[in-house]
């Protein structure tokens, strides 16, 4: 249908659907406050449209009542048919009214409209007195309904006639980032809602999780209020950052107890503190803990002076508890030959004891001839006759560095001790070079029978051959021990024995006749006088400490300074 306004110049057409019913709701034709006009105009005329055709004479079939050519002309007409033909049915005719006492006050039947539950009868007066109240309430609902329609008609005409309404959509600045929206631009409301949720909210619920996994995440916290504080030992309850179990609930919770955990490791982890011991050497360095076995290196010992420069000079290493030792101990030899006395001779080479040295005896250079601290400590004359009497122990055995402790500082610490001293088990065959004349051919070899300890105080001790034979069986003439043969007994101008396997001998047993030593004198001789049995004549014995090794004293408490590797 065409407006009938789209005509009306200079009015602009305006929508129906934009104008708004601000009258009350008519539950009737279920019209409500805020509807569009288009939406009221279209139940009003559905409305009228219903009433129209149930009033309007041509819709009713009026055959079953005879009447084909003269039917009534409107609906009252037709109401007044029918209450015509109720009474005709019923037989009552006015003069009926008048001389029958019974009607109109009579009982007729009802159409099923004005039926009530089972009731399909009521008295006559009844009867049309609901039909006229019917009738007159619809007369005065099509008024209304007529009233109604013309206060539509008037608004509609004057919201057709104002000019249409102009929408805006809102905008506004932003205040950060949205996505490739720029903080400080204006955008559109409907252009930064798209660029939130596509490019913000989406990327976001996708990096966090739903919020089922973020309330797991909150759920997860192992760490209780009763708890203790690394720092403090107290806890975590009495930290007043600390959100308690009664108010935690979200995942800012979590991450301020999270931060909180955290910055009490971190302020445990920086403060670390950490203790040496005598076998571990601990550091603590950028967050790093690092245990390193306590290890001093090879230092050489002490008393040994006379061999500087000599790569095989005696050393010692501590590497946790225990102490290693390497190297050569030459038995120091004084420069004053006759009587062991001056200093000790400088050792840079084996061969600077292998020297001619006709007519003395090498003795030990000990502590009674002098003050040089390489020198060895001896009980007695170290040259004097000993015959048959028993030799004072101390002579029988020699202790390097005047008997003082060969340990150097930085082996063992305050108060710390060798646990119980230490000795190489079992007798060590050492050697002596020796030379007869000016060629290192006519070398010869000289050995000794040795036992080698060092006590808890670091004392380095020789103990001779001489030691179980003349301390241990003093009255024994001649002495017993086998030992005495393994030790070579020099005497100056004398021919220096060789041994060779020439029968009958005990190195050719399938000789015949009596197996004793074939000692073969060689052309050389002896240069000087040389018992290596007795402590005071070892001078320039050649001793190798490998064997020795010797554990720290445990418990002691003290740490020393070590070299860590």
């Amino acid at each position: 249908m065409k407006p009938l306004n789209l005509d009306n110049k200079p009015c602009s057409p305006t929508s129906s659907n934009c104008i708004i019913w601000q009258g009350p709701d008519i539950a009737c034709i279920d019209l409500c406050t805020g509807d569009t006009i288009s939406d009221v105009v279209f139940k009003l005329a559905t409305e009228l449209c219903t009433i129209l055709d149930q009033t309007n004479v041509n819709n009713y079939d009026l055959a079953c009542l005879g009447i084909t050519a003269c039917k009534p002309k409107d609906f009252q007409a037709l109401i007044q048919l029918l209450i015509d033909k109720i009474c005709e049915i019923q037989g009552i005719t006015p003069e009926d009214i008048k001389t029958n006492p019974g009607c109109p006050d009579c009982v007729v039947s009802v159409a099923p409209c004005f039926r009530v539950g089972n009731v399909t009868t009521m008295q006559l007066l009844d009867y049309v007195q609901m039909i006229g109240e019917k009738i007159c309430a619809l007369i005065d609902e099509i008024g209304n309904i007529n009233a109604q329609i013309t206060d539509i008609i008037i608004r509609l005409e004057e919201l057709e006639n104002a000019p249409p309404p102009v929408f805006t959509i809102p905008s506004f600045t932003l205040g950060c980032d949205i996505g490739a929206l720029l903080n400080g631009s204006t955008q559109f409301i409907n252009v930064v809602l798209e660029e939130f949720i596509n490019d913000v909210w989406c990327p976001f619920y996708a990096a966090t999780g739903t919020t089922g996994d973020l309330i797991n995440a909150v759920d997860a916290i192992c760490i209780t209020d009763a708890d203790l504080q690394l720092t403090t030992g107290t806890p975590f309850s009495t930290n007043p950052n600390w959100i308690q179990s009664g108010s935690y609930n979200t995942v800012a919770d979590a991450i301020n107890n999270l931060w909180v955990a955290v910055c009490d490791m971190y302020n445990a982890f920086t403060t670390i503190t950490v203790t040496d011991t005598n076998t571990v050497n601990l550091t603590y360095t950028g967050g790093i803990l690092r245990a390193d076995m306590q290890d001093t290196g090879w230092i050489p010992l002490l008393g040994f002076n006379f061999m500087s420069g000599a790569a095989f000079k005696p050393q010692c290493r501590r590497i946790g508890n225990v102490i290693y030792f390497k190297g050569t101990a030459f038995v120091p030899i004084g420069s004053t030959l006759n009587g062991g006395g001056g200093s000790a001779i400088t050792v840079v080479d084996p061969d600077d004891y292998n020297g001619v040295y006709s007519g003395f005896t090498f003795n030990t250079l000990q502590a009674s001839s002098g003050s040089d601290p390489n020198a060895c400590l001896l009980s007695g004359p170290f040259y004097a006759a000993w015959g048959v009497s028993t030799p004072p122990e101390e002579a029988l055995r020699l202790r390097f560095h005047r008997g003082n402790s060969v340990i150097p500082p930085g082996i063992l610490g305050v108060g710390e001790t060798i646990d119980g001293g230490a000795s190489v088990t079992g007798r060590i065959i050492c050697e002596r070079v020796a030379r007869t004349g000016g060629d290192e051919d006519d070398d010869y070899s000289m050995t000794s029978v040795i036992g080698l300890s060092i006590s808890d105080i670091g004392q380095l001790t020789i103990t001779s051959a001489n030691f179980n034979d003349w301390y241990r069986s003093p009255n024994v003439v001649g002495k017993t021990s086998l030992t005495r043969q393994l030790c070579t007994v020099a005497v100056a101008g004398e021919n220096i024995p060789e041994y060779f396997g020439t029968a009958p001998s005990q190195f050719n047993a399938s000789a015949a006749g009596s197996y004793q030593p074939n000692l073969v004198g060689s052309s050389l001789t002896f240069a000087f006088d040389q018992d290596m049995s007795r402590a005071e004549q070892l001078g320039g014995l050649q001793i190798n400490l490998s064997d020795l090794k010797a554990f720290v004293q445990d418990c002691s408490g003290n740490t020393p300074t070590f070299i860590s590797c």
